[in-house]
Order: C-alpha cells, then sequence, then structure tokens
C-alpha cells in the first residue's frame, strides 16, 4: 500500500504504526533518504535478508531527541548532541552506549538485540524528520524499539525518490509514504554517524561539513576532513 500525498505526520505516523504493531513493514521517508523499518524480529529477519546484508551489519533504532536521551548513556557528550540536533537541527547517526535497564531495550529478544547492538552500544538515527519524530514518539509510548535501515539493496547507496528504490525492496513492504525527493539528497544522502565513546566518525554523510565545523568551533573537536570533500554544498547551511 502506497501513498504519495501532502506530508501529514502525525496523520501518517499513525497509519505506519499501526501496520508495524501487526508485524508489518514500512518504507518512511527520512530526511537523509528513505528508510525500511519494521518492529517485529521476522519482518526485520525478511528486511535483512532482501537487502542482502552481510552478517556483521546491525539495525540502527529509528529514534528522536527525547529517546536518544532515555536510552542512551552520555552524560559528557550530551550537550554535542543537542548541539547538533536540536540546536542546528541536523540529521544525526549516533552510536553510544545504551542503558541495559531501559523498558525498550529490555524488551528486544536476545536474537535481535545481537543484530542491534556491538558490545555496549547502540546506533540511533535522530531529527530524521517530522514523521521518524512522531512515529518514534508512537513506538516509545508502547515501550516498542523501530528499527531499520535505508530502503535499498546494500551497497547500491541510499535512495532519496521512491521510485529509485530496487522492486525488491518495495515488494517486501506493507506500506510505503512518498514524500516526494528528501531534504537533504545533495551532495550526499544518508546521515553523518559518530560513535560518541571515541568521537570517531563511522560514517561521512549528509551535512557533514556543518558538523565537523561545529564540533571544532563550539568543543574543540577535531575530526576529519571529507575523503570525498571535493563535493561542497551549502544545503546544509
Amino acid at each position: 500500500m502506497s501513498f504519495c500525498k501532502v506530508p501529514s505526520p502525525e496523520e501518517d505516523a499513525r497509519a505506519v504504526f499501526e501496520v508495524l504493531k501487526r508485524g508489518g513493514i514500512a518504507i518512511i521517508p527520512m530526511n537523509v533518504g528513505y528508510g525500511i523499518t519494521a518492529i517485529d524480529p521476522d519482518a526485520l529477519d525478511w528486511i535483512f535478508r532482501t537487502k542482502r546484508r552481510e552478517p556483521h551489519k546491525r539495525h540502527a533504532m529509528v529514534g528522536s531527541y527525547v529517546l536518544h536521551q532515555d536510552t542512551h548513556a552520555l552524560p559528557q557528550e550530551a550537550g554535542i548532541v543537542k548541539l547538533l540536533t536540536v540546536d542546528l537541527e541536523l540529521p544525526l547517526g549516533i552510536v553510544a552506549p545504551y542503558r541495559l535497564d531501559h523498558p525498550i531495550d529490555q524488551k528486544l529478544p536476545p536474537s535481535l538485540l545481537s543484530q542491534s547492538v556491538v558490545g555496549d552500544s547502540l546506533a540511533m538515527l535522530v531529527n530524521g524528520g517530522g514523521l521518524l519524530d512522531e512515529l518514534s514518539q508512537l513506538a516509545a509510548l508502547d515501550e516498542l524499539a523501530l528499527l531499520g535501515s535505508s530502503a535499498n539493496i546494500t551497497g547500491k547507496g541510499t535512495k532519496t525518490v521512491v521510485e529509485d528504490i530496487e522492486p525488491e525492496i518495495l515488494k517486501v513492504a506493507d506500506i510505503v509514504i512518498d514524500y516526494g525527493r528528501q531534504k537533504f539528497h545533495y551532495p550526499r544522502a544518508s546521515s553523518t554517524m559518530i560513535d560518541f565513546r571515541i568521537m570517531k566518525v563511522v560514517r561521512y554523510g549528509a551535512c557533514y561539513n556543518v558538523v565537523q565545523d561545529a564540533l571544532w568551533r563550539f568543543y574543540g573537536i577535531k575530526v576529519p576532513d571529507d575523503p570525498r570533500s571535493f563535493v561542497r554544498s551549502s544545503t546544509c547551511n
């Protein structure tokens, strides 16, 4: 079931969440590209197989700044995350230690937990757009983990319009929310991801030059230049 419509994050999040609670799979717009997500372990396994992901790959949690505060344990770096995702309104993938005693983490089946964490860390996309914020809130109220990844075959690149998503990926989705071309489509899609345990760049993605500048300007933290820095854009400023 696919919807191409004027965005209505609250209404669309409710429609998606009903599908996910029934064990379904959703393709949803994130401002860094389209993602594919589920709650049910079998649905997540199906996504994993369809994407042809290698065994060492992990699911990421689709979240928000509020959920990050609740589930991640980052007392010293909390101000940095707020600066980047709230004050500067940047999309960001956060790798950080997670709280073992959090109800959402405690409800994850062991097999699914092992597919989502590395050691003591859990990856989460924060500030991925209005629909994700609404969907994350609904899932958190029911103490459910919303997990997933980009809606594409592994290695084929994040898609910023539904038309570019591979047919086999679209086929497994029970609902597709089409908001058109996503905000951060140039110079590259996908979120910049940082491991906040050691302040290491895990992935160079959307708005990386802004993230890099903010870390140095406000916290004196130097991270490497983007290897593809020959591509410059002001779209995130």
